[in-house]
């Protein structure tokens, strides 16, 4: 089977020819993406849509300018258009070049796709650059993911970046390349050997390839089925993440549920949690344990482990949170104030319902019975007071911060809490932590109260219909 034909086969399995729209192909001039430039133009554009050929010229080596030169007029021949953005030496750092020449590069092609109206842009990375990744990730050490090498696809700013190239080897291209005269430019810094990469590419593939000269397919095979079998895992985990998280926003879930997983379960959880929703933070193991030692410790019953860029996982008693609290530093909560008005029910805030009635519901909803005398209305709700106090069966009272304190409602909650007290400023009730206890007075009237989420009502109104 020829180049052409098998390149046409990859780009029709990744579905890649429905629907095709404007695309970009980023050409360096070396051999590889001479070669997918090359292979692209075979497809009818049917099946791929216009090209626009995308150019950087970093500015590194004395040449750039006459690769620049050449890629103009060959695209120029050809009714190519084509987009050069220079990296201009003085923006070009002392250490971690190669890092940020690839930054940007793929700044450039992000906004191209936007100027361009385009959906995609190709990059030639092939089979000996995936086998490379490979190598590398399993050096470096870090997330299992990262051993499943490239992917065919991903996203970028307004569309995605394509890998045509993956399933071929440098010298499958490089024979295309000699036998349809296909002209590139090598580039000289492929062969220092400072750089890891080609270390990896010069003195450590070839070593594997004597053992074995088909190391290259073998390792995007198991790339291939490792992405397979961690596609299937993913799913599964998510399935019983659900039954742990109970908020999105921020992110919060219980700690036994997810306690109760095989520990190395819990590891895989916590790591899939964290990159679901803070996909650039490390989950190295020395995190992840941190975090699962303070979720187990039964005598810190708070607490914190903090990860990078302000990400924290937090305990808070039974539920954990992992987020970032800056983003959620709100002012102050405002003081709750309104008078209780009979029958009805009221809006109390943090999506619940209070209501106090003359007569009992006429459905299950959970409720207070309380009596109360006409010099103790009109009832009232606000923001507890640091005075407040409940009083409790013995006669004695309790302060509504040790009540809050002892039903485990956390610090940042607990100026949320609404007070409902009578017309003398008693306090009836800490809502949704604790009641006071009141002997029963002669001449009252017996008052049915309820507190509730304001959900539980709305089921209940759509089942009467």
């Amino acid at each position: 089977m020829s180049l052409e034909t098998a390149f046409r086969q990859n780009w029709h399995a990744q579905g890649w020819d429905h629907h095709p729209q404007p695309g970009l192909v980023a050409v360096s001039t070396g051999v590889d993406s001479m070669v997918l430039l090359a292979l692209l133009r075979t497809l009818p554009a049917a099946e791929r849509g216009p090209l626009t050929v995308v150019h950087v010229n970093h500015e590194l080596r004395d040449q750039s300018r006459a690769e620049e030169t050449f890629l103009r007029q060959w695209c120029a021949d050809r009714g190519l258009p084509v987009l050069v953005r220079h990296w201009p030496v003085a923006q070009h750092p002392e250490t971690g070049i190669e890092a940020a020449a690839r930054a940007f590069r793929y700044r450039f092609f992000a906004t191209a796709l936007t100027t361009q109206a385009a959906t995609w842009v190709a990059t030639a990375h092939q089979a000996d650059e995936q086998a490379e990744t490979i190598l590398l990730k399993l050096l470096r050490g870090g997330n299992l993911t990262q051993l499943t090498g490239m992917a065919a696809s991903r996203p970028l700013g307004t569309g995605e970046v394509r890998h045509p190239l993956l399933p071929f080897t440098k010298a499958q291209l490089r024979q295309y390349a000699q036998q349809h005269q296909v002209p590139w430019y090598e580039d000289a810094t492929n062969q220092d050997l400072t750089a890891s990469r080609n270390r990896i590419r010069h003195r450590v593939l070839p070593v594997l390839t004597v053992e074995n000269p088909q190391v290259v397919a073998h390792l995007q095979d198991y790339g291939a089925q490792l992405a397979a079998v961690l596609a299937v895992a993913d799913r599964s985990l998510d399935q019983t993440l659900a039954t742990i998280i109970t908020n999105r926003h921020p992110v919060t879930g219980q700690v036994a549920p997810l306690l109760e997983r095989p520990l190395a379960e819990q590891r895989l959880l916590l790591g899939r949690l964290i990159k679901q929703t803070a996909p650039q933070l490390s989950t190295a193991p020395s995190h992840l344990d941190q975090a699962l030692k303070l979720l187990r410790h039964v005598q810190r019953p708070t607490g914190q482990i903090v990860f990078s860029n302000g990400w924290i996982l937090e305990k808070r008693y039974r539920m954990f949170l992992f987020w970032q609290p800056q983003k959620f530093v709100k002012n102050p909560p405002e003081q709750i104030s309104f008078m209780v008005v009979l029958n009805q029910w009221q809006t109390v805030g943090n999506g619940y319902l209070l209501g106090v009635f003359q007569s009992a519901p006429d459905h299950d909803s959970p409720h207070r019975t309380l009596s109360l005398s006409a010099s103790q209305l009109p009832l009232m709700v606000r923001s507890w007071r640091t005075t407040d106090r409940l009083r409790l069966a013995d006669g004695h009272h309790q302060s509504v911060r040790r009540a809050l304190i002892n039903a485990k409602v956390p610090q940042t909650q607990r100026a949320r809490v609404p007070v409902l007290v009578t017309a003398q400023g008693e306090v009836l009730a800490a809502l949704g932590v604790k009641w006071a206890v009141w002997p029963h007075r002669q001449r009252a009237t017996t008052y049915h109260i309820g507190y509730q989420p304001e959900s539980v009502k709305g089921e209940k109104d759509e089942q009467r219909y």
